[in-house]
């Protein structure tokens, strides 16, 4: 496995999600443990770990608190996730929800100092996290593949735009068989989805 290794220390699956929109999900835990820091990641799946068969489909999902939870519409974080849960309504596949990625993995707090760059001195969110943090993204995705490997999912179909993702699955023993994007064709959201393009080289094309 390349780069820093995440060792799974504590884990729980098979609790049924209680909500109507989504019959027949599954929640689950994991806990793991990267260069002596331990993190939490929720993970959301149907019909059963049993049940994904050889090629299931699989979202790497970032927290995204301001998006997901109090419904801001600055990002397409949780349009994203809302797409994979209802794609998985049919067909088998797995979320991976990472509680420590919100604010591209600098966290809550430097998010939302971000965002006030961005209002108040027109930045876009790649500028202003740079000038905060020296860096845009501190994301890794060791954890999803070792959660992956421990589930025995060693091919998947990638509900992804960022290549990333599907280089961290590939350099680390799992197929990718296909990439399947979720792009927003929100109008208001052009200039955001333009930047993770250009700047971070995101596989969008965007159709308002």
């Amino acid at each position: 496995m390349l780069g820093l290794r995440s060792q799974i220390i504590d884990r729980v699956l098979g609790v049924p999600l209680e909500n109507s929109d989504y019959p027949g999900f599954m929640l689950g835990a994991f806990k793991t443990n990267v260069a002596t820091q331990t993190a939490e990641h929720g993970v959301i799946y149907r019909p059963s770990i049993e049940g994904l068969g050889p090629t299931p489909l699989v979202r790497i999902n970032s927290a995204c608190f301001t998006g997901d939870i109090f419904g801001d519409r600055r990002c397409d974080c949780s349009e994203q996730l809302q797409v994979a849960l209802t794609r998985m309504i049919t067909e088998p596949g797995l979320v991976i929800y990472h509680l420590h990625h919100d604010g591209r993995g600098l966290g809550y707090t430097a998010k939302l100092a971000a965002y006030k760059k961005m209002i108040e001195e027109k930045k876009d969110s790649f500028q202003a996290t740079c000038e905060l943090a020296n860096r845009a993204d501190i994301r890794t995705y060791s954890s999803s593949v070792a959660i992956l490997h421990s589930l025995g999912i060693t091919r998947v179909r990638l509900l992804s735009n960022n290549p990333r993702k599907r280089y961290a699955l590939e350099t680390n023993g799992i197929e990718v068989v296909e990439t399947i994007g979720i792009v927003s064709t929100r109008e208001d959201l052009h200039g955001y989805l333009l930047s993770k393009q250009l700047r971070q080289g995101h596989l969008i094309h965007h159709n308002p």
